[in-house]
């Protein structure tokens, strides 16, 4: 089975690859799939995170997976397959570098798998010195981030019941962003909610979710809080946005007019599990260490 990569690969297109690779029983619809690169365009870190997951999941399945890319590449500015070779996504799937000058870029940490057992040392030994490092600003500072990235590895535990997650992150300087997603393809979120809210659709289960007290019950950690704190976090503290995706449902949370705006939607394609891109100001995290710093004089 042929499966063409869209020209352009990012959280909006890659349900529609993954509809075309699995089905709503989360299974491959083939034993044998051939993966067409030479198409692709553009591809976001929300793309590589997804791109990632699945071809980890199909290597779990045992399902045989063939990667069709160009042979030359890299030549325009941003290549989609050289920013995929430094990302370590071939050498993750294929066993090597398809330029032996691939780099996993500075502003970027390399593309991994994380069991969530060992997310807390993931996010204390290489996460936020990577990050405290990329704007400059003491470790101490980030413990928001910390705290907000350990929230999300709960809750796509809590609710898919997987173990490993796939995981993804780039800084932007010029734009003043850090973005970084999750995806793993267990049960997904509105499973889980439908257990006990039976009658609601995808995107209804979805926006169930992030309301604060609610539970599904589903582990004794499992108090109502996560999603809900995750989203006043990163949209209300730091004036960022996180997007989910979760079977068929999708939500939005962004900061607009000095506020958090929720909008859900079902949508056309259907992804196989849970999946989160969030965006971070990293501007108001910069001017919360720099006030830090500031000497307290008492007269």
């Amino acid at each position: 089975m042929l499966i063409e990569l869209p020209r352009r690969l990012d959280r909006t297109s890659v349900n529609e690859l993954m509809s075309l690779v699995i089905d709503e029983d989360r299974k491959p619809k083939s034993k044998e799939l051939i993966f067409d690169f030479s198409q692709l365009g553009f591809i976001e870190p929300a793309g590589i995170t997804s791109l990632g997951n699945l071809f980890e999941w199909l290597e779990i399945k045992k399902h045989e997976a063939t990667i069709f890319y160009p042979k030359e590449f890299g030549h325009k500015r941003h290549c989609p397959i050289k920013y995929l070779d430094d990302s370590g996504f071939f050498l993750k799937h294929l066993g090597y570098l398809l330029d032996e000058s691939s780099r996993v870029r500075p502003t970027t940490i390399q593309l991994q798998n994380i069991t969530y057992d060992n997310s807390y040392s993931w996010l204390k030994g290489k996460f936020i010195p990577w990050l405290s490092e990329q704007i400059k600003v003491k470790e101490k500072t980030l413990a928001s981030i910390d705290i907000c990235i350990g929230e999300i590895f709960n809750n796509i535990r809590d609710h898919s019941f997987e173990k490993i997650g796939c995981i993804y992150a780039q800084h932007f300087p010029n734009k003043n962003i850090l973005t970084f997603s999750i995806s793993d393809f267990g049960v997904g979120i509105p499973h889980n909610i439908r257990k006990v809210k039976t009658e609601l659709n995808d995107a209804e289960a979805l926006e169930l979710s992030v309301q604060e007290g609610f539970t599904t019950g589903s582990t004794k950690r499992n108090l109502g809080a996560g999603l809900h704190t995750l989203i006043m976090s990163v949209v209300n503290k730091s004036k960022g946005s996180i997007h989910i995706h979760s079977g068929f449902g999708i939500l939005n949370a962004n900061y607009v007019n000095d506020s958090i705006k929720i909008t859900t939607s079902l949508s056309s394609g259907y992804y196989p599990g849970t999946f989160l891109d969030v965006n971070i100001d990293t501007s108001i995290i910069i001017e919360e260490d720099q006030h830090d710093d500031q000497e307290v004089f008492v007269w």
